[in-house]
């Protein structure tokens, strides 16, 4: 027991001690995106191909810290479209989404220059605000009559690169690639999940 709180006051030590030799910054981003759906049948049968994406996009504030050894840790929340488009049957099926979404990621920063190259790999969680399906011209909400799940959870890889403007402001730009593991169809037979490929531009504003 007595080890165990050693190493928990040193734990807590090496944190607080790099909080101090931190920056932290306010993050306004906006992101432009290419959105599809990965889709498998319940005999297994992988529908990938079927599905086209539609160019959309999300915007969204957060909390940036990076430490003096590069360590850095992002929390942001903000709105994130989704969707795909499929012709079947000489029919026209589009998927029109959008999310409210919280993400919490940790990476790392070369800090030594100007110019700080990163890698930041982060976790989220989106809760449906709307959600349409389209066949041909005509419109079905597919939130309101609960025929899709209302979680979406997944992974948000984002190599980037910060530049220094001045001491207070950065900018930054990154690519992301968004795989999402959660089902979204009611089926558990049926497997349906987001896939996104974006790029973020934004800012940094140190305090």
């Amino acid at each position: 027991m007595k080890k165990i709180r050693i190493i928990l006051i040193m734990l807590a030590f090496i944190g607080y001690a790099a909080t101090i030799s931190a920056q932290s910054s306010l993050t306004v981003k906006a992101s432009p995106m290419y959105a599809s759906l990965k889709f498998t049948d319940s005999q297994g049968t992988k529908l990938n191909s079927e599905y086209s994406g539609i160019f959309t996009g999300g915007y969204g504030l957060g909390y940036r810290l990076v430490t003096e050894g590069g360590f850095m840790v992002n929390v942001g929340a903000g709105i994130r479209k989704a969707g795909a488009t499929m012709v079947y049957d000489e029919m026209n099926y589009t998927w029109d989404l959008q999310y409210a979404e919280g993400r919490l990621g940790v990476g790392y920063m070369l800090v030594s220059s100007d110019i700080g190259p990163y890698l930041d790999v982060a976790g989220y969680y989106g809760y449906l605000l709307r959600g349409f399906q389209t066949i041909n011209n005509e419109d079905f909400n597919i939130k309101e009559s609960e025929s899709i799940n209302n979680s979406d959870y997944g992974i948000v890889i984002s190599p980037g690169v910060q530049i220094k403007l001045s001491y207070e402001i950065r900018t930054f730009i990154e690519f992301n690639y968004l795989m999402g593991l959660a089902n979204l169809e009611k089926e558990e037979s049926q497997k349906s999940k987001t896939v996104g490929y974006g790029l973020t531009f934004g800012f940094a504003f140190a305090f």
